[in-house]
């Protein structure tokens, strides 16, 4: 049975809803230490009661749960951007990696917050742990998706080389935007499309011959 319009219209208003009190927490957990925020101070920054913050949130640490959940779900969209490319050439890299950039500068707030609020508010390390190994995991399965991409390599390397790839674009965000790391080239983008492309090369070269 297909949902009706007023459950969907309910549930597009509940999504609004939680994105807008995650947005709202970033704003809190950026003003004032994590452990000094209450759920008061996020439900005024939303604009809402503070019965909506609980009816999404039990509480701080399910808040920060879901801002670390937010950062793998951007990074899990960049991804599957470059794998939905038709082909892997250097230019479609590098077009690609413009709009990666428009990700990681929405989620830098985010990380930056959630970095801080973690330690405070993450009940298990393993738990932390298991969630980035699934996540990456996910990125992974996305880059070696396409089996003509990949044909001719061995599937153990296929999967280290995409690995490597996300590593080496989430290790360059994260410094440049994150952190702010101050860069002096013209075109950061432009060193980064090389590592990419050397780390992607046999899906690279797939890419380019006719099929």
């Amino acid at each position: 049975m297909e949902p009706t319009p007023r459950k969907n219209l309910r549930e597009e208003q509940k999504n609004l809803t939680h994105r807008r009190l995650l947005d709202a927490a970033v704003t809190v957990f950026a003003a004032k230490p994590f452990l000094d925020a209450r759920m008061e101070d996020i439900a005024q920054a939303a604009g809402v009661t503070r019965a909506t913050v609980y009816a999404h949130f039990p509480g701080k640490a399910e808040i920060v749960d879901a801002l670390v959940e937010r950062v793998y779900g951007l990074m899990e969209e960049a991804y599957a951007e470059l794998a939905a490319l038709d082909r892997w050439s250097r230019a479609d890299i590098r077009r690609w990696l413009d709009g990666a950039e428009a990700h990681w500068r929405e989620m830098a707030p985010i990380r930056r917050v959630a970095n801080v609020a973690s330690p405070a508010a993450l009940r298990s390390v393993g738990d932390g742990r298991a969630q980035y190994v699934e996540a990456h995991q996910r990125y992974v399965g996305l880059l070696v998706g396409h089996p003509a991409r990949w044909r001719g390599v061995d599937p153990a390397e296929a999967r280290q080389r995409a690995l490597m790839a996300v590593l080496q674009t989430e290790s360059f965000f994260s410094a440049w935007i994150a952190v702010g790391w101050p860069l002096d080239t013209a075109d950061p983008l432009h060193l980064l499309a090389d590592c990419l492309c050397h780390l992607l090369a046999p899906a690279l070269e797939n890419d380019g011959r006719a099929t």
